[in-house]
């Protein structure tokens, strides 16, 4: 029921607005406290430390300038002094900055789309898996009916050469390969498991 919202900077008026009609072009008043509502161009700061561990996992603040950037060797947008991501917050300092992403658009936002999404190749385990459980079903296809004739014709006694041969199925499926794999089911744990 308590909604988030940002100071923006508005013709000039300063005033709060939820995070959600946020757009770029405005103008965001920063302050110590404040989480970042989307991601920002640094216009100016004064003494301004973010916190952005909930990006890139580093305990300590980061200063965030206003300065603008020469040619440098960053391979990560986290990297740059002048740019605020959404997830993070001011720690202490103040300043001005210019929305350029929101919503899903923004860094956070390509973070959560690509963890989120899925892959439904198999991974080197799971196919490793698979073909040890082809195996199993091969060699028991084989094993179980010929321990069944052998015991049924050595001893006789039928109900008992099936209970022989039914144990020995049972004794060749390994404890830990989930059954639905048997199947040949897609609804392995294995096989949604990453």
């Amino acid at each position: 029921m308590v909604s988030n919202t940002a100071t923006v900077i508005r013709a000039g008026v300063a005033s709060e607005v939820p995070i959600r009609v946020l757009v770029p072009g405005d103008v965001l008043a920063l302050s110590a406290g404040d989480m970042i509502a989307a991601d920002c161009r640094v216009i100016s700061a004064r003494n301004l430390f973010v916190a952005q561990s909930a990006l890139t996992g580093e305990s300590n603040p980061v200063e965030k300038t206003s300065d603008a950037l020469a040619h440098t060797s960053h391979t990560t947008p986290l990297q740059y002094n002048n740019l605020a991501f959404l997830g993070t917050n001011v720690v202490s300092g103040t300043a001005t900055a210019l929305v350029v992403a929101t919503g899903g658009r923004t860094y956070f936002g390509t973070l959560a789309a690509s963890a989120s999404a899925t892959d439904d190749t198999p991974n080197a385990f799971q196919s490793g898996v698979n073909s040890v459980s082809w195996l199993l079903i091969r060699f028991a296809l084989v094993m179980v009916p010929l321990v069944l004739l052998v015991n049924g014709f050595s001893k006789g006694d039928w109900p008992q050469a099936f209970l022989f041969a039914l144990s020995v199925a049972v004794g060749l499926t390994p404890e830990k390969v989930p059954p639905t794999r048997y199947l040949g089911s897609d609804a392995s744990p294995l096989s949604k498991s990453r």
